[in-house]
C-alpha cells in the first residue's frame, strides 16, 4: 500500500503543470515598444554621409578629375549597400530610414547624371527621364508613407535598373563612350520604362488596398 501511494504521488506530480517564473515573465515584463521614428541610427548616419559625399563628387566631376569622381561615387554606393544590410542585421529599420535612404540615393544619382548629360557624356533625354521617374517614385512613396500605407520595397526590375544605371554612370565617369553608346544607354532606357510601369501599377494597387481597408 505504501508503494502504490508513492506511485500515485509521482504521477500527480508529473501531470500537474508547475507555475515557474518563466510562465509569468511575459505578463510581468512586457517588451518595450519600438520607436519607428528614431533618427540617430547607423543606417541613417550612413545615408547622411552619402549626402555629404555628393559635394566633393560633383566638384571632381565638374573639374574633370574623372578618377577621383569615380572613386568617390563608388565609395558613396558602398554606403548605400551597407545601410540596408546594417538596418536588417542590427534591427535598426526606421521611418526616417525610408525617407533618407531613397533621397540620398536618388539625389546622388540624378545630380551626377544631369551633370554628365550637360557634359555630353550621356544623353540628356535619358537623364531627364530618370529624373522624372525618380521624382514620381519619391513622391508616391511619401504619399504612401504619410497615409500609413505599406511602402513597397525595391523589386527585381528596380534592382536590375539600379545596377544598370550605376554601371552607366561609372562608364560615364571614366569616359567609356563606346560602352555607353553600344550597350548601356539602350539597356537603361528600356529598363527605365519598365520600372515606370511596374512602380505605377504597384502605387495604385497599394492605394486601392488602403481604400478597401478603410
Amino acid at each position: 500500500m505504501i508503494r502504490n501511494t508513492h506511485n500515485t504521488r509521482n504521477t500527480r506530480t508529473h501531470n500537474t503543470p508547475r507555475n515557474t517564473p518563466t510562465d509569468t515573465l511575459p505578463d510581468a515584463a512586457p517588451q518595450a515598444v519600438k520607436n519607428p521614428w528614431r533618427f540617430w541610427t547607423i543606417p541613417n548616419i550612413l545615408s547622411i554621409i552619402r549626402l555629404a559625399m555628393l559635394a566633393p563628387t560633383v566638384w571632381a566631376l565638374v573639374t574633370r578629375h574623372n578618377l577621383l569622381a569615380f572613386i568617390l561615387f563608388v565609395a558613396s554606393s558602398v554606403t548605400d549597400t551597407l545601410d540596408g544590410w546594417v538596418a536588417r542585421r542590427l534591427k535598426q529599420e526606421s521611418e526616417w530610414g525610408k525617407i533618407l535612404d531613397p533621397i540620398a540615393d536618388k539625389l546622388t544619382l540624378n545630380t551626377l547624371a544631369m551633370i554628365m548629360a550637360f557634359q555630353g557624356r550621356i544623353p540628356l533625354f535619358l537623364a531627364l527621364i530618370v529624373l522624372v521617374r525618380d521624382a514620381i517614385i519619391l513622391g508616391g512613396g511619401l504619399v504612401l508613407l504619410t497615409s500609413r500605407t505599406f511602402v513597397p520595397q525595391s523589386n527585381w526590375p528596380g534592382k536590375v535598373t539600379g545596377f544598370a544605371f550605376f554601371a552607366m554612370l561609372c562608364a560615364g565617369l571614366l569616359d567609356a563612350r563606346w560602352l555607353l553608346r553600344g550597350f548601356l544607354v539602350p539597356l537603361v532606357t528600356v529598363l527605365v520604362f519598365i520600372t515606370v510601369v511596374v512602380y505605377t501599377h504597384t502605387f495604385f494597387q497599394r492605394l486601392n488596398q488602403k481604400s478597401k481597408e478603410e
